[in-house]
């Protein structure tokens, strides 16, 4: 209900069995970093039953300078955040003020189901690192839901086709920033991803990662970007028009993983898709750490008990030297005697014993 915790700068070890309220944890760090909840969009589910509200204050160092950042809850109200004590107007204010990686056996969602799920672990990234991605991807998404809804309107062509070009600008203006900061991040962690897993493969597999958008450009600058954009739409004009839908754009973009030149999702182990994901997040970790130039908390959520001790130890092996925060329900069967510093906490009806 009430509790303070201090973490160590270097790996934290949640544990206790389950439905205790060890993720319960993790899950008010990535509130208080990313301003939304991993597991509901139903904020009013995050507070205790028969109570109002909730409320969490991080107090984090980063650069050397202390800060604070306090999110209420009420329900059915307006959520109030603020950072150093400066109420922030917009949600995505907070972003990158903690810089995070979080890696759950949730995440097998990244490689096994369908583009959305690839394409919201960029947008992940590159809100955190890059300002105004959000912003332009904010508005590139209400642009979309706006030409949708006038393209639905199938008895007044005429009308569409007066407006139509409007939204069109707006939409290749914003989009092609979005398609070439994808682009350029998908390049940035291509060979970071396959070297970690030559690594855990013993060089044995190759692992690709390709960005597919649905609009093709012969060079990856922004004004060829929004040209091919231009044409794209204009070619599917009609279509759009008898569809009552957008057809191309960023929000259709497809991001790929091949293991030995095929596809990871359709024809990969088991092992293979854990080593992909791997590779995936300790390739986001180095991205996030060159952009910023500050290493990210990193939150593993059960993570071990989905990996066999090889994958265990290579992960365990990057993580000694930053700040982790982790559950799992025993830790026996895991070497963290390599690590040097561990702070341990029990979780047990939904509080910790110190």
């Amino acid at each position: 209900e009430e509790q303070t915790i201090d973490f160590c700068p270097f790996t934290n070890i949640i544990y206790g069995e389950n439905a205790q309220g060890k993720t319960n944890i993790l899950e008010a760090i990535y509130l208080t970093s990313m301003g939304k909840s991993h597991r509901t969009q139903r904020y009013n589910e995050m507070i205790k039953w028969g109570k109002d509200f909730c409320r969490i204050n991080t107090k984090y160092n980063k650069s050397n300078n202390d800060g604070d950042i306090d999110y209420l809850i009420k329900k059915n109200q307006k959520k109030q955040i603020k950072v150093n004590s400066i109420k922030l107007n917009k949600l995505n204010e907070i972003l990158g003020v903690i810089n995070i990686v979080m890696f759950s056996p949730e995440h097998m969602k990244i490689i096994k189901d369908g583009p959305s799920e690839r394409r919201k672990f960029i947008d992940s990234i590159l809100s955190q690192t890059k300002p105004r991605y959000f912003y332009n991807l904010s508005q590139y998404l209400k642009v979309v839901e706006q030409r949708n809804i006038l393209l639905s309107k199938s008895n007044e062509k005429k009308e569409i086709e007066k407006t139509l070009h409007i939204w069109d600008s707006q939409l290749t203006d914003f989009g092609s920033k979005i398609i070439k900061d994808r682009n350029d991040f998908i390049k940035s962690i291509r060979n970071n991803v396959n070297k970690v897993n030559s690594e855990l493969s013993k060089g044995k597999e190759t692992l690709e990662i390709l960005y597919k958008p649905s609009v093709n450009f012969k060079e990856d600058n922004l004004c060829e970007i929004k040209n091919a954009f231009e044409k794209r739409l204009q070619k599917s004009k009609e279509a759009d028009i008898k569809r009552g839908v957008t057809s191309y754009g960023p929000h259709r973009d497809e991001i790929v993983f091949l293991i030995n030149g095929k596809d990871l999702r359709s024809f990969g182990s088991q092992g293979q898709q854990r080593s992909g994901l791997l590779s995936l997040k300790i390739a986001e970790m180095k991205f996030i750490k060159e952009e910023t130039n500050i290493m990210p908390v990193l939150l593993l959520d059960d993570v071990f008990s989905e990996l066999d001790i090889k994958r265990q130890n290579y992960l365990l092996y990057y993580i000694k030297n930053m700040q982790v925060i982790l559950t799992c329900t025993n830790y026996e069967g895991i070497e963290f005697s390599n690590i040097n510093d561990c702070s341990y906490f029990k979780v047990k009806n939904g509080y910790i014993n110190i």
